[in-house]
């Protein structure tokens, strides 16, 4: 995870990130978007991976059990996991290469943006609910697993209230539909820092729910998660705890509204 934070220091500098040109890497898993003839009916689901100084410039596309399943269990789902491999991206890095990947499926794959759920973990977590905020607001839904990209605890007072006020910002901007998902016992944030952000969205935006997994929990369902709670969502037992209400949920809402449109526009 790198420690360089999105700070905001100029708006400019999120604005110049995001309409930079990132390549678009990484593969499908299971099925691809070739199988569909009508990408106007079709969900896509863009996986982003964590990221650490030491696996810099060496990512390959894998994708978690919990995001797995939406494309196993939803024949209109295709789930492409993207890699980011810049040496040391910064936070607007991340949510820049996921904007392009959206960029990339609506214009050159014909995908409605509202087709479209982004997903991620730690700092593609963390930049999944930035491009969702301040780039495409109309993305059919998030899914951010321990999002952060503020590097490992303890964090210096600067950071600390660095993140404060991006979170904050991310309170004022987020109406997706979908779930963050935060764990205790996780080192690179404390779960008590999303108190302003929970309680500022439960009256703002409803249905992006905010879910606190307790570390009894996360030991029950994540074997590799006795030290760090971080990596829980590559467990298969996770998945089997939270995919239906969260994952399978968002999903059934997106294919709702797709078909809704079709419907107004071909009356």
């Amino acid at each position: 995870m790198t420690p360089r934070s999105l700070t905001f220091l100029s708006a400019l500098a999120l604005l110049a990130a995001a309409c930079a040109t990132y390549s678009v890497e990484g593969d499908f898993a299971g099925r691809t978007l070739d199988g569909h003839a009508d990408p106007e009916r079709t969900i896509v689901l863009i996986h982003n991976h964590g990221f650490s100084l030491a696996r810099a410039g060496t990512y390959r596309p894998v994708t978690p059990p919990i995001l797995r399943l939406a494309g196993d269990r939803n024949p209109d789902v295709v789930v492409f996991s993207q890699v980011r491999n810049l040496a040391n991206p910064t936070a607007a890095d991340h949510a820049a290469f996921i904007a392009s990947a959206v960029a990339y499926f609506h214009a050159e794959r014909g995908v409605p943006i509202e087709n479209m759920i982004l997903a991620g973990q730690s700092c593609g977590g963390w930049g999944s609910l930035y491009a969702t905020a301040f780039t495409y607001p109309t993305i059919g839904g998030v899914l951010a697993f321990a999002p952060t990209c503020h590097g490992r605890l303890p964090h210096p007072p600067a950071v600390r209230a660095r993140r404060a006020w991006e979170l904050a910002r991310l309170a004022e901007r987020l109406r997706a539909q979908g779930t963050i998902f935060l764990y205790e016992g996780d080192s690179y944030y404390d779960v008590a820092e999303w108190d302003a952000f929970t309680a500022h969205l439960a009256t703002r935006a409803p249905w992006l729910q905010v879910v606190r997994v307790g570390r009894p929990q996360i030991l029950a369902l994540c074997d590799a998660c006795g030290r760090d709670s971080h990596g829980a969502y590559w467990d298969r037992r996770f998945a089997e705890a939270f995919f239906v209400d969260h994952v399978q949920r968002l999903i059934d809402g997106v294919r709702g509204r797709i078909r809704a449109r079709l419907v107004r526009a071909n009356p």
